[in-house]
């Protein structure tokens, strides 16, 4: 992973170098603010490369509990997007690689005293996700956007375990909806 940061960043400084842009304002840094559903923090660091592209890095954790159902879910997350805006730079599209690193923690549950849901579950997991990314971004004002994104992808867990031995096939359906808060610098 220390790999893909180190590219990531190198990326980032040799085309700040090159760009062809006389904007001041390349960066954006943001929050997902459905992550605080999750209890858990998330940031986003995007980067303008010219006029109509982006490179975005975000990294978020978060936990959630089913309550009376039994289970609850952490996981931690870092995504890197690469955006093409369209002319008026409100919409856009583009690939995204993911990586997750989650935990499920699951006990059956029994509703009205005979009806069980779910089986015992103790996995962790560690996957790789890739996909595609679509939204819009709306200024609330010159510097502050807000922006709306959603991610349809395929992923594969390359390391797992389950205590309780109920594995999955390692094979996930990565789908993601976001609403980030930003501020351009």
């Amino acid at each position: 992973m220390k790999k893909i940061y180190f590219l990531v960043i190198s990326t980032l400084l040799i085309t700040s170098l090159f760009a062809q842009t006389t904007d001041k304002n390349r960066f954006e840094i943001k929050t997902n603010l459905i992550n605080l559903i999750a209890r858990g923090p998330s940031a986003g660091l995007e980067y303008r490369l010219g006029k109509n592209r982006s490179f975005m890095i975000s990294l978020a954790s978060g936990k959630i509990d089913y309550g009376d159902f039994g289970g609850i879910t952490w996981y931690k997350t870092s995504t890197f997007e690469f955006r093409k805006y369209s002319s008026d730079k409100i919409f856009f599209a583009g690939p995204y690689l993911k990586n997750i690193t989650k935990q499920i923690f699951w006990q059956t549950s029994v509703i009205a005293g005979i009806i069980p849901i779910g089986q015992d579950r103790n996995f962790i997991g560690n996957g790789v996700s890739a996909g595609a990314t679509t939204g819009f971004k709306l200024p609330v004002s010159k510097k502050l956007k807000l922006e709306m994104s959603s991610q349809i992808g395929f992923g594969k867990y390359y390391k797992m375990s389950d205590k309780n031995n109920n594995l999955p096939s390692g094979n996930y359906l990565d789908a993601r909806i976001a609403l980030w808060l930003g501020f351009q610098f």
